[in-house]
């Protein structure tokens, strides 16, 4: 199975856990990229909220984990839809950003006190994708 698949089901999976909370993340970060990143993450988590796997697809994930998606004989929406309904809750916290060029790191905890994984991103276009869900 590719990679692709895992990473798609983790990633919402990743929101399936944890308690409400109140702010956002992205106000603790001051640098722009740090910040867009952040969004990046809050915006996986409003999709999810509101269940809209599409916006997932194009606006979250990055074009090759789409393409992996696609090609692995599922499609993303479909692989999004799953993991929204999977879900339970939909809380994420951005505790640190770490950007590298094209490349960034994002420390994600699930609630105000779950565990942390690590979700990778790559800029697109212009734009800040999620690439890949450490776990």
């Amino acid at each position: 199975m590719n990679r692709a698949v895992p990473f798609a089901v983790l990633a919402l999976a990743l929101a399936g856990c944890g308690t409400a909370s109140q702010s956002s993340s992205v106000d603790n970060f001051s640098d722009p990229n740090e910040k867009a990143v952040a969004q990046k993450v809050e915006d996986l988590e409003q999709a999810g909220k509101r269940n809209k796997p599409d916006d997932i697809c194009s606006d979250i994930l990055s074009a090759k984990v789409v393409s992996d998606l696609d090609s692995a004989g599922t499609d993303c929406a479909t692989e999004m839809k799953k993991a929204i309904e999977d879900a339970n809750n939909f809380d994420l916290d951005v505790t640190k950003v770490t950007v590298n060029g094209d490349t960034a790191t994002a420390t994600v905890r699930r609630g105000s006190d779950g565990p942390s994984e690590e979700m990778q991103f790559a800029r697109e276009k212009g734009q800040w994708r999620a690439t890949a869900l450490s776990g």
